[in-house]
């Protein structure tokens, strides 16, 4: 929840990433202190939202017509529907017989129902400590049974220190890696509203997060930033390390931490405007046993087990401009393993089931707005591919996710310094490259054509959101 605050800027207002004030006309919400005693402080802060959300559009694609033998398998579609995102975006079950989608549900925004504790104390005039543990949790009904509990989820759960030496943090905190884009989405995109949905069972909701915004997540890790040295900043840690694999093959051994860092430069334009840019890195090695056959000259085989290793890696960045009413911003990011979605996290997209090889993505978002006094206007665009490896133009059996598209606008209105209407739509587009063409073989099976590709599938989805949001 306190990203806001994570992502360091002073005209922070309370967000799941970074709503800061350059997006509220009027002074930033702040931690409230309920417990004030022997110069520790007790503060609480958080929101509360919902939202009228109305999906329209093409239910998840069924495979292109035309394989050898059987239908190939569309990337995405043996996965069950879960709270997370995955590729392409598929309903519970509410699909037509003629595969479209409809329904209105009651969803959380682009930030959930959020319950934020704190407990500070100043040391000296210039070094703080502070500890600080978040609290998430959604409106909606699990797979639309109001029966099933909403489990609540600690996002976050730190202790840090802060001096003229810089700032450190211990726990479980918000990575490095995408912090940029998010940063950009939130306080000019979906800071008060949904985007896109990011599943049909469960929010909280994406925004563009999918579709050219790489989320950071949170991590158990160590980090360290510089004090601001004329609005450059040196970010950097180390994080629990992630493993790979869904489906099989797996990447198993993660054998030391995860380093990520950002280095980013903020500086003031005139009485009100601003300027950030921002560049991220992260790295990950990874490793598994494979096992081997081994034919001998007699024909007897044995199984001889060997190591091998691979890496995830990603860079991304991007900028935001503050000048007058206008907001601008823009970001981007590439990297072997990140993911489309959410950085490292394991979906079918992230590895090739045949190969276990790492699908490297890309990924590029651009969003504006217009804010006048209390009413805030946005647009915004973005998209994430990922890139065909050697192996899957073999694989007569899958048609793999290509690229997936965001088209957003929204309008705000802050109707009190805590109140915040919101109104915005998210139009979706995912397309896949199709599967290799197969014909039938000698022994009655498909195998690979001449090498090109069936026709693509796709899927378009229209999201109409309106709702309200409570900040404290």
């Amino acid at each position: 929840m306190n990203i806001l605050k994570n992502l360091k800027t002073s005209r922070a207002c309370f967000g799941l990433g970074l709503a800061g004030a350059m997006l509220c006309p009027r002074p930033a919400a702040a931690e409230v202190t309920l417990v004030e005693k022997d110069g520790w402080r007790f503060t609480f802060d958080g929101r509360v939202n919902a939202f009228l959300s109305v999906g329209k559009g093409d239910d998840f694609p069924k495979a292109t017509p035309g394989s050898a033998i059987q239908d190939h398998d569309v990337m995405g579609s043996k996965n069950r529907v879960t709270r997370s995102p995955e590729i392409g975006w598929k309903s519970s079950g509410q699909e037509d017989q003629n595969g479209k989608y409809f329904a209105a549900r009651i969803r959380s925004g682009m930030v959930g129902n959020v319950l934020g504790f704190g407990l500070v104390k100043d040391l000296t005039p210039n070094v703080k400590i502070k500890g600080y543990i978040s609290i998430w949790s959604t409106v909606e009904s699990p797979g639309r049974d109001k029966w099933t509990a909403v489990i609540p989820v600690t996002r976050e759960g730190y202790f840090g220190v802060t001096g003229p030496w810089g700032s450190t943090r211990v726990g479980r905190t918000f990575g490095w890696f995408g912090r940029m884009s998010t940063e950009i989405d939130m306080l000019y995109g979906h800071g008060y509203g949904v985007g896109l949905p990011c599943s049909d069972e469960l929010g909280p909701a994406c925004g563009h997060v999918g579709t050219g915004v790489i989320y950071p997540g949170y991590s158990a890790g160590f980090s360290y930033s510089t004090p601001s040295l004329g609005g450059l900043q040196v970010h950097a840690g180390v994080y629990d390390p992630i493993v790979l694999g869904v489906p099989q093959p797996e990447w198993k051994r993660a054998p030391i931490l995860r380093p990520e860092g950002s280095v980013t430069f903020e500086t003031k334009l005139g009485a009100t405007g601003v300027l950030k840019i921002g560049a991220e890195g992260m790295f990950q090695p990874l490793a598994r046993t494979k096992l081997n056959e081994v034919v001998a000259a007699d024909g007897t085989s044995t199984t001889v087990k060997s190591d091998e290793k691979t890496s995830v890696w990603g860079a991304s960045g991007g900028a935001r401009l503050e000048i007058g009413p206008v907001r601008l911003g823009a970001a981007a990011f590439r990297g072997r393993g990140v993911g489309i979605t959410y950085a490292l996290q394991s979906t079918t997209a992230t590895l090739s089931s045949v190969t276990g090889e790492l699908r490297t993505f890309s990924g590029f978002y651009g969003q504006g707005a217009i804010v006048v006094g209390k009413l805030h206007v946005a647009v915004g665009a973005g998209s994430a591919s990922a890139d065909q490896l050697a192996s899957d133009r073999q694989n007569t059996d899958l048609s793999v996710i290509k690229s997936q598209t965001g088209i957003s606008a929204a309008l705000y209105f802050h109707a009190s310094d805590s109140v915040v209407l919101g109104l915005d739509y998210f139009r979706f587009m995912a397309r896949w490259y199709g599967a290799p063409k197969s014909v039938v073989g000698p022994d009655g099976t498909a195998v690979l054509a001449d090498g090109s590709l069936m026709a693509g599938e796709k899927q378009d989805l229209n999201f109409i959101n309106a709702g309200v949001t409570y900040h404290w």
